[in-house]
């Protein structure tokens, strides 16, 4: 099929993968809602993914330089969302030392902002998402229910979240400080982070509102030019639509710019 549509890619872990989810308010839902008859929004979650495993995945998602320049449809914004299983402890396999974690998130950058990559797109924006907050009492459970040893800690998980912003700003990539919203969330009106996770460490209805709500901001704040109120849809509502001679106005612009 075509791409008549530019796209927005969401690339993570299973807090990604999810969101999708119409019982969860899923994020990738309703920014594919946000965006309908605008943009494609493109769920590239892979559940239980830490970054040593991301990096093969990214390459072959992101189109080389050369494609790039053969497809009228472009990615406007990817977003990297992982950091839950890579701050698993040390005996779980899904685990990623923190300074591991902080190169590979470079380089995913770097593969995008690099001119030297033969991925070099300067026209994708990026934004990495930090992961949430985890909740020791919910995912002991989780653990003991499942017969499995305790594989994650509050602490620590904040530290691959600090990471996160540590090399944002140092590649002066945009972050959303989920795990820092979440926190604020979970101290206000005498909630816990139990309201915001549903196992201690996915989101649950109101986690993905949150992170909804952050993605808009920061769309609104720091890519104004791709929020959705801001965008026309690529074929006119029917109400637009002239009676007669209406085959021209029913064409893709992206479609046609292939053609011409």
């Amino acid at each position: 099929m075509n791409h008549p549509y530019n796209q927005i890619v969401l690339f993570g872990d299973s807090i990604t993968q999810m969101s999708f989810d119409p019982s969860l308010f899923g994020f990738a839902a309703n920014v594919a809602s946000a965006y309908q008859r605008k943009m494609d929004v493109l769920n590239r979650g892979f559940s239980g993914y830490n970054t040593d495993w991301a990096l093969p995945i990214i390459r072959q998602l992101l189109p080389t330089v050369e494609e790039q320049h053969k497809q009228a449809a472009r990615i406007e914004l990817m977003t990297i969302f992982f950091g839950a299983n890579d701050a698993a402890l040390p005996f779980s396999p899904q685990h990623v030392p923190l300074d591991r974690y902080r190169t590979n998130l470079t380089t995913m950058i770097k593969m995008i902002k690099d001119s030297a990559s033969p991925f070099y797109n300067p026209n994708m924006r990026l934004i990495l998402i930090t992961p949430p907050p985890v909740n020791e009492s919910q995912w002991k459970k989780r653990c003991d229910e499942n017969g499995d040893e305790m594989s994650r800690s509050a602490e620590i998980t904040q530290k691959y979240a600090s990471m996160v912003g540590q090399v944002g700003e140092e590649q002066q990539v945009v972050v959303i400080n989920l795990w820092s919203r979440l926190m604020e969330k979970a101290s206000e009106d005498e909630k816990n982070l139990s309201d915001f996770l549903f196992d201690g460490l996915h989101l649950n209805s109101n986690g993905y509102k949150v992170l909804f709500d952050l993605f808009m901001e920061t769309i609104q704040s720091r890519f104004p030019e791709i929020d959705p109120n801001n965008i026309e849809m690529e074929i006119p509502g029917w109400r637009d639509l002239p009676l007669e001679n209406y085959e021209q106005v029913l064409q893709f612009p992206l479609l046609k710019k292939m053609d011409a």
